[in-house]
């Protein structure tokens, strides 16, 4: 019977305990949920959504009329001149008679204003814009969803990262209280004068280097908790793992699956290439012609009287006339007509790019689908060796324990037997991980993931 080393076990008790009292274990699909419910990638890309969706609500502010109100009193000189010129917004204009001579005396003014101005038609750029924003949306959810569908990847890495090294673990544990038992037995045996010094050296060395080989592990082990619990946001010391595994689910064939064009990556693809696609139109729209709806009133009161002459200033701060005003505008660039040309023939080789991404995803999802289902045929054959080659394995190792007890044996093949049980156990615990990983492609290639957790849920 094989025998802990006394550390080892205080330590499996101790943990035991401490995960039965504090903490729950943490299923696969569960650490999937805590990593998508809160995980900063995935919260950046619902960030981006909600500015996409924000900015169609900024789109139709931007199509409100325009309506402006102006008041202004003013007192200054009125000197004008004939002549035109541009004002480049700087020069302030002046509006009194031509007089001989320039004078300083002042006047006083006041103007009202008020302007509307809205766009009412354009050919339909309103509505291409509009497009254009539901395309930007749906990238947006789609990129949430690609965000999602790769963290999940991630989870479920790490997750089989802790599992399988958990498993390893074990069974290093297992070789080191093989090599434990074999030194103490050898050490008797060589107090006892029946077998020579060397062989205490060996099992000594075979000690240290089982030691060495669960610390190798170990350290490994930890890092992969640490990354899970980065992860899925938890504390590392309350971190522990549901190791529920139907390894004999492995023997059974896959489910007859297909890559869909709902898969999240050709979804994400397929929403870049619609929104290149949507863009065309709105370059078409943006030379076709604005027309305009505009109406204008406003009142004027001047100190100035009807032949220009200078009075009181107080009479020119009210209103002796109003005006309104009301029109249609169109308005048109023709040299936009030459522009869109050449932007159409930019947005055709971005429409051709988001096909061939598009595309290649597609082929990439198909080929890893084909060669998981191709592997996998192989893979069962060995999982069904699996049983024969640890019985024997454990097999040799007891009949050279016996025999090296007996005198038959040396120590040399004592400890060939022993890690040639423990590299066949490694050996069963890497072609599980391979079966699972083919497994693990098949669900990344259909984004079907429902059979796959399926190996690792409880009864």
């Amino acid at each position: 019977m094989l025998r802990l080393p006394p550390a080892l076990i205080i330590f499996l008790i101790i943990f035991a305990f401490y995960s039965a009292a504090y903490a729950q274990p943490l299923s696969m699909e569960q650490a999937v949920n805590a990593a998508i419910e809160k995980y900063p990638t995935i919260e950046a890309q619902r960030a981006a959504l909600a500015s996409f969706q924000a900015g169609a609500r900024v789109l139709k502010d931007n199509r409100l009329p325009n309506v402006r109100l102006h008041d202004q009193i003013d007192i200054g000189t009125a000197n004008g001149l004939s002549g035109s010129y541009f004002s480049m917004g700087m020069i302030v204009p002046t509006s009194g008679g031509r007089r001989p001579e320039n004078r300083m005396d002042l006047t006083s003014g006041n103007i009202a204003l008020a302007t509307a101005d809205w766009e009412v038609y354009n050919f339909g750029r309103f509505k291409a814009e509009d497009q254009l924003v539901i395309a930007d949306i749906a990238i947006g959810q789609a990129g949430v969803e690609r965000e999602a569908f790769l963290l999940r990847q991630a989870v479920v890495g790490t997750y089989l990262d802790v599992l399988w090294r958990g498993r390893i673990l074990q069974i290093e544990s297992h070789n080191l209280a093989r090599a434990d038992t074999v030194s103490k037995i050898i050490n008797n045996l060589v107090s006892n004068g029946i077998r020579p010094g060397l062989d205490s050296s060996l099992a000594s060395v075979e000690l240290s280097r089982a030691r060495l080989n669960y610390y190798e592990i170990d350290e490994g082990l930890r890092r992969a908790f640490l990354q899970l619990a980065m992860l899925t946001g938890r504390k590392v010391s309350q971190l522990v793992i549901d190791t529920t595994f139907h390894e004999q689910a492995l023997l059974e064939p896959g489910l007859d699956l297909q890559v869909a064009a709902g898969h999240p990556l050709l979804r994400y693809q397929a929403s870049m290439l619609s929104r290149q696609q949507t863009e065309v139109g709105v370059i078409r729209k943006t030379a076709m012609p604005r027309v305009s709806l505009m109406t204008a009133a406003w009142a004027r009161g001047t100190s100035l009287d009807l032949d220009n002459n200078y009075g009181p200033l107080g009479p020119g701060f009210g209103y002796s006339r109003t005006n309104f005003l009301v029109g249609l505008a169109a308005t048109v660039n023709l040299v936009d007509f030459k522009r869109i040309k050449s932007r159409m023939q930019v947005q055709q080789w971005k429409i051709k790019e988001a096909d061939v991404k598009l595309g290649f995803e597609r082929m990439k999802l198909e080929n890893t689908l084909a060669s998981s289902d191709s592997v996998m045929s192989i893979m069962r054959q060995a999982l069904r060796e699996l049983p024969t080659a640890i019985r024997s394995a454990e097999s040799a190792y007891q009949q050279r324990l016996s025999l090296y007890n007996n005198g038959i044996e040396n120590i040399l093949g004592l400890t060939d037997a022993m890690q040639l049980l423990t590299k066949v156990e490694k050996q069963a615990v890497d072609i599980q991980r391979r079966a699972v990983e083919l497994r693990l492609q098949r669900a990344y290639a259909t984004s079907d993931f429902d059979e796959f957790f399926s190996f690792f849920r409880r009864p």
